[in-house]
Formats: C-alpha cells, structure tokens, sequence
C-alpha cells in the first residue's frame, strides 16, 4: 500500500506500477498500472523590469505559471495571442519557455513602438480527466500594462529655403514624444540676440506628432538668421528637452544705388564731388562697375581680382566711393552705377543706376570781326559767342546807333 501526502502534493502525480512475480521466476511475473493525477488550480504571476519602455527598445516580461497539469499558455493583446507552450512568434514579438525555469515564460518585444503599447494579458488552464472520462480543469489570467514613452524630438523645416525678398516663408516645427510635448518655442537669433515667434498655430498629425507653424511675410534681408524650435516632455519626472535650429537663406538679385554729396543737379566749375556706388545682395555681389560716358572709373570683378584696397565690403553689399576734385565743365556727364552677383552659378545683373551731371559756369562773352576797317559797301563778319553757365541759350548782337 502507497500512502500519499495529505494533502497530496502534483509532484505525486504519474504512473505507477504493481508488480507481482514468482520467488526468482521471471516469466510468472505480473504487473498492473495506473496514471495518478493529483491537479491543482493554475495560478498566474506577471512581471516586468519597467513599465515606461522607450520608443525602439526591448521590451520584456514574464508570466510565471504554477498548476498541474497545465496544459495551455497564452500571451495576448489586442489581435495578437502567443501560444507560450508552443514558443510562437508574432512579428517582434516571442513568449517562449525559459529552460532553466519551467514554470516561467518569457515575453519579448525587439523593437517596442506605439503600436506595442497596452495591457498584455497572461493566461494559464490546467485539464485532466476523471476517471469515467469526465474532463476537469480550471483557468486564470493576469495582466501587465507597457506604457510606450518617447523622449521630445522637434525638427524644424522652411517651405521655402532660400527665399526672395518680398515672399512669404512658413515654418514648421513638428514636435513627437510621448507623453506629447506641449506647445513649441520659435525662436530667431540675430547678432546673438534671440526674439521669440508669435503666431504659431498646432495641428496634431499622429498620437505622438504634431505640426506648429508660424509665417513670415513679405521677408528681407533682416529675417536671413537662425531660427530655433525648443520643445520638451516629461518622463518618470525627468525632463526630456530636444532642438533643431537652421538658417533662412534669403537672396537678393543684386541692386545699384549711385549717390552723390552735394546733391546739387548743377555744380560750379572748380567745386568737389563725390559719388558713392554700392551693389546690394545676397550672395554678395561679385561685380561692381562705375563709369562715365566713354570712361570707366572703376571695374571689380571679386572672382578675378580678390580683395581690392578701393572697395569696402560687408555682409551684402560692395561699395566704391569716388571723388572729383576742382571740376571742369568737360565733367558734365551721365555717370553709371552697376553690378552684379551670382545666384546656383546663374549671373544676375543689377542694371544701371544713373545720375546727371551739369558743371556751370559764369557766361563769358567774346566778339570777333573779320575786320575792323572795313571798306565802304564791303561786307563784315561779327562773331558773338558765349561760353560757361547752363548751355547759354540766348545770344543778341545789338547794333548800338
């Protein structure tokens, strides 16, 4: 006779066998079997290292199952269902038994992402049979929540880059995270001075992404800086913050402006002037040209001749000063003022800026004969001419009787 523990123990359960022979005969030998099944309730325990699982790292967990006989082992969420017996694999996702530990199933997902996000639930049942072929058994489940986390990641972009002066540029900041970061700030820094955006309007794109524009109009050659879209969210209490900051290019086919000091539109012979002929642009330009009908004061060419002592350069503009000392009325003239700069290997002319230019003088009048004593009934040439002022326009010979 066999007693069993009380109470019976599963580990008592199995074949076991009575066997009955001759003193020593082997061939008189008898025996009898039986299959023992002492079954106890399924019970289910989930665990997991960390609950918070970040975008694109391994997620993992286990179920451990106690219970006799268990017959069946589940993972599932949503769709999917793993069968952990069976050790099956669900795209990144496996359960499968761990060697050194029977009674615990492994649960993986490679690469976790939003979708994996959710309660996962862990299921056991036990089934055995009585002896008039009754089935028996019973059930139970657990269940564990991985909670998909993303740091804040902001990327900033520009519907236009480069722009022309005088379009209109939008921004885009688009924001991910989980938990969604808040609303972003748009900055743009100029000369180390940074100025925050207002305006900006958010849409939601995805559960973890949303999109914040904001609009620059009519743009110029001051908006050509850095702007930067700063954004965070908050993990396990801490502060996960991200940026993105890029340069508007803003381009400028070149401009020619022609001054002159003094303004005046006529100039007395003998007095000063000075003109001052800048090429505005962005690239800056390459070319400056100033001249005068059938005389050229100036011509620079960066590409060929580099710097060049005469001409002042800054960030989008060359500029040539050039001074007339003690003018003559041979400097009245039409003076030209052009450049030009080259925009992806295309030139662009800036055409001509013009100014012109009158030296006056006072009238100085002059007479000829072509005789002083001339015969009676001959015939005398008088000349009377007048030089200096505007052109003159009004010369009188008077015959004074």
């Amino acid at each position: 006779a066999y007693t069993f523990q009380s109470p019976p123990s599963s580990t008592e359960s199995g074949v076991y066998q009575c066997i009955m022979r001759n003193n020593g005969v082997a061939k008189f030998m008898k025996q009898k079997t039986t299959n023992v099944v002492i079954a106890t309730d399924p019970s289910v325990m989930v665990a997991s290292s960390a609950t918070s699982i970040y975008d694109g790292t391994t997620a993992e967990f286990t179920c451990t199952v106690t219970g006799y006989p268990v017959t069946s082992v589940t993972v599932s969420k949503d769709s999917l269902t793993l069968d952990c017996l069976a050790g099956t694999t669900s795209g990144d996702t496996t359960c499968s038994q761990n060697p050194n530990s029977p009674s615990e199933f492994v649960i993986k997902v490679e690469t976790f992402s939003a979708d994996e996000a959710g309660a996962y639930k862990c299921s056991a049942a036990t089934k055995w049979y009585k002896t008039d072929g009754t089935e028996m058994g019973k059930s139970t489940e657990n269940t564990t929540a991985l909670n998909y986390v993303k740091a804040s990641t902001a990327t900033l972009t520009f519907d236009k880059n480069p722009a022309e002066v005088g379009d209109t540029v939008t921004l885009t900041c688009r924001v991910e995270g989980s938990p969604m970061p808040g609303s972003p700030n748009i900055t743009r820094t100029a000369k180390d001075v940074s100025t925050t955006l207002i305006g900006k309007s958010c849409n939601f794109r995805t559960a973890i992404a949303k999109e914040c524009t904001t609009t620059l109009l009519d743009v110029d050659l001051s908006d050509n800086v850095n702007y930067r879209c700063d954004v965070s969210n908050v993990i396990d209490g801490v502060t996960k913050s991200s940026s993105d900051n890029k340069d508007l290019v803003i381009e400028l086919r070149p401009v020619a402006t022609l001054t002159q000091e003094p303004a005046d539109l006529e100039l007395d012979v003998g007095s000063s002037l000075t003109f001052t002929c800048i090429i505005e642009g962005n690239p800056l330009p390459n070319k400056l040209k100033f001249e005068r009908e059938g005389e050229v004061f100036k011509e620079y060419d960066s590409q060929s001749v580099g710097d060049d002592p005469q001409i002042t350069r800054s960030t989008y503009t060359l500029s040539y000063i050039k001074t007339i000392n003690k003018l003559q009325l041979s400097d009245t003239s039409k003076y030209t003022c052009s450049g030009e700069n080259i925009r992806n290997n295309t030139p662009f002319n800036s055409g001509d800026t013009v100014k012109n230019v009158i030296v006056v003088s006072d009238v100085v009048v002059t007479m000829t004969t072509s005789t002083n004593t001339p015969d009676k009934g001959s015939e005398v040439n008088i000349i009377c001419s007048a030089v200096g002022g505007r052109r003159p326009h009004l010369v009188q010979l008077l015959h004074n009787t």
